[in-house]
């Protein structure tokens, strides 16, 4: 089957082979591509992007479905993008499940981005826990908890933290509020922060006034994001996933040193979370409304 991850920077695809369906470990890469998202071109572009990174990895006989993760709200069920970030322009109230099994004769799912890393962790873990939170950090912030049972929109939960308010009449953030935690917890949000210094640059500068008070910011925001998690849902494990946990190396012990939380780890799975988590979502979840353009189930 094929897969496509679609984040604010890149749409990473990849041809994954699959064993047993419901053996995690049976879940192969074999293929790997990925292409820019285009997000200064708008919907078209991001569209055409999406597209492209599918068929980069597509075969003729490999792909009778399509899963993808992508940033933004989606709704479990149908696939339809409730409320897109900013670097998917023109995307809020996108038929996109619907869309893609049109454009590629296919059955497509698509789930959200932060679900899909989760799903991930939690069922190809080697030792299960009874329940996985997995924060993901990158051009966005994602957030979504995954709980044992069948794979659906009761046990799999996009909880969208990153409109929690955190900073009263704060950064405006594209959701229309104001201060949201997004907005403070993000690589953006450190670029903002840090002037003309890259997200690199802001995490491990310490001669500038500025990327000192970035990389403070983002801690703190972090810390107050955990607080919330482990008072609030309670999960028998935290993950730190996305773009920002892949340069953990240049600000996690800090953290650690500030803070604590030791208990919270970088996800597992790395930055393939998305496409290995959507795939096994794909074939072993319920979804209502997913089915346009399905022919079989016998080549994934």
């Amino acid at each position: 089957m094929v897969c496509a991850d679609v984040g604010g920077t890149t749409v990473k695809s990849a041809l994954i082979s699959v064993g047993r369906v419901r053996i995690p470990q049976s879940y192969k890469i074999k293929k790997f591509s990925c292409v820019q998202t285009r997000s200064g071109s708008g919907f078209d572009g991001v569209r055409e992007s999406v597209l492209r990174a599918i068929e980069n990895v597509m075969t003729e006989d490999a792909a009778d479905i399509v899963a993808i993760a992508t940033a933004g709200e989606v709704n479990w069920d149908d696939g339809t993008v409730l409320r897109a970030t900013s670097s998917l322009p023109g995307f809020e109230g996108y038929a996109f499940s619907e869309d893609m099994a049109t454009a590629l004769k296919r059955r497509t799912v698509v789930i959200n981005d932060a679900c899909a890393a989760a799903v991930c962790e939690h069922y190809f873990s080697n030792r299960r826990a009874e329940s996985t939170f997995v924060l993901t950090l990158g051009t966005g912030l994602g957030s979504a908890l995954v709980t044992d049972g069948k794979i659906n929109g009761d046990s799999v939960k996009d909880l969208e933290l990153g409109h929690r308010l955190f900073v009263e009449n704060g950064y405006e953030c594209r959701c229309g509020k104001k201060g949201c935690l997004e907005q403070y917890l993000s690589a953006t949000a450190i670029k903002r922060d840090a002037g003309t210094c890259t997200v690199k640059e802001a995490l491990t500068n310490t001669g500038d006034d500025k990327c000192v008070q970035a990389k403070r910011n983002f801690l703190s925001a972090l810390n107050y994001a955990l607080n919330m998690i482990k008072k609030e849902f309670s999960p028998a494990e935290i993950l730190i996933g996305g773009g920002l946990a892949e340069m953990r190396q240049l600000w996690l012990e800090d953290f650690y040193n500030e803070y604590g939380h030791r208990d919270v780890m970088a996800a597992r799975q790395g930055n393939k979370a998305g496409l290995l988590g959507a795939a096994y979502a794909a074939l072993n979840g319920s979804f209502k409304g997913q089915r346009k353009g399905e022919r079989s189930q016998e080549n994934v």
